[in-house]
């Protein structure tokens, strides 16, 4: 095994020589990282195809529904503090662990009223079952995503390995739990939700009991709450950007968002996938000044645009494969959406050098500008057409294609 690896160095570092990557550090981390998303998306194929087969598109439809709107409350957990803690970290401030905890759950509870503000909303219009739903969300809500900062401490100390072992614990057991739920209580929306929350709730609790061994000292930095706060209000509009697409059309027509989010979920599969492999670049831009050469990412532009042909073409037989014709019209939105991961590629990582490097100026553009001109312009689309799909297509390109040109300006963008 040792020889093995030791040949696997010596050819990464070889080819990374010839094209100025350090690729002994991805491959070595990157595997694992691969891993632990390569099951990751296995589990989320294995439930989306679960609710397909097993539960008609309106059932499906709420159960989006609720997972975008605790994803669209999720700014409350302040997002901003898992960056701003891999960077305090690596830099050798364990302390800041702790404190991130602490604020997370704190300013969840106000995400948790408005959660219930919506449950008592439909509970009123008589639909008990999202009503319901959203009661149990407002209540699991500060553990849902408060106690997730094990994974930031883990990236930051750069143990990936580990990372990805416990990552996939928590990932099999929720799935085994809400698949169980779907074979127990198939077209019944709760059961599922219930096994959804608990499950991540359970795990994240129990992995950040033990991961806090991985602590060197208690000191703190007098900036990286100040930092995750500037981040979390820069989040804000994305956090709302991403998700308000599935709850307006979750209002507007449910069976549609059934429709939508089986294309979006495996577009999100493949773009999650790139984030958790460029999430090893974090700790590195955190360290290191490191400048990505045009050679490099025409490199990384190419191995995204052969991905893309490569689903574009299998795009129709995919969808029907694993979730029958009765969602053959998700491979529309799919094979348009695919053509993205080439840019998406490159932004991955060029987000984690802004994170780390502090760049405020790219930061203020790609979570305040990007964002709000791509809500004004798919409101102003629907607005015209009424038509669901022109504002899908206008909310994701122009997102993904201004976020792309704000992360590769070279020159210093004034806010």
């Amino acid at each position: 095994m040792k020889k093995i690896r030791r040949k696997i160095y010596n050819v990464s570092k070889d080819i990374g020589d010839r094209l100025g990557f350090d690729l002994p550090y991805f491959v070595e981390n990157g595997f694992w990282m691969v891993l632990n998303q390569g099951v990751s998306m296995l589990a989320g194929l294995a439930t989306s195809v679960l609710f397909a087969r097993y539960f008609t598109q309106e059932v499906y439809g709420e159960y989006q529904f609720i997972l975008s709107v605790v994803a669209f409350f999720s700014f409350f957990s302040i997002p901003g503090l898992n960056p701003a803690l891999i960077r305090s970290v690596a830099k050798g401030f364990d302390g800041d662990f702790e404190l991130s905890v602490k604020q997370a759950v704190k300013y969840s509870f106000v995400g948790s009223l408005f959660i219930l503000a919506i449950a008592i909303y439909y509970f009123f219009k008589n639909e008990h079952s999202i009503a319901y739903a959203l009661i149990f969300s407002a209540l699991s809500f500060p553990l849902l995503f408060s106690f997730d900062k094990w994974m930031a401490l883990l990236k930051a100390k750069e143990k990936f390995e580990i990372f990805a072992k416990q990552s996939i614990l928590m990932t099999v057991g929720k799935t085994f739990l809400i698949v169980l739920s779907i074979f127990l209580f198939p077209d019944y929306l709760l059961p599922v939700v219930i096994s959804y929350l608990l499950g991540s709730s359970f795990f994240n609790i129990v992995l950040y009991l033990k991961n806090k061994k991985q602590l060197e000292n208690k000191k703190t930095a007098n900036d990286t709450l100040k930092y995750d706060g500037f981040i979390t209000k820069l989040s804000i509009l994305n956090t709302l950007v991403s998700h308000f697409d599935k709850i307006l059309i979750g209002i507007l027509d449910i069976k549609a968002l059934a429709v939508y989010s089986i294309a979006l979920g495996l577009i999100n599969i493949i773009k999650n996938f790139i984030k958790s492999v460029t999430a090893i670049t974090f700790p590195k831009f955190a360290k290191h000044n490191i400048r990505i050469s045009f050679f490099q990412k025409i490199i990384i532009f190419i191995a995204g645009l052969v991905l893309s042909l490569i689903l574009y073409f299998i795009a129709d037989n995919l969808v029907q494969l694993l979730y029958t014709e009765k969602y053959l019209s998700s491979a529309g939105y799919f094979k348009i959406f695919v053509w993205i991961i080439p840019l998406f590629l490159i932004s991955s990582i060029l987000s984690k050098k802004i994170l780390a490097e502090k760049n405020e100026k790219k930061l203020i553009h790609t979570r305040i500008t990007v964002p709000v001109i791509t809500l004004l312009s798919s409101v102003i689309v629907y607005f015209f057409t009424k038509n669901i799909e022109w504002f899908v297509y206008t909310k994701f390109f122009v997102f993904n294609l201004l976020n792309y040109i704000v992360l590769t300006m070279p020159y210093k963008i004034k806010p």
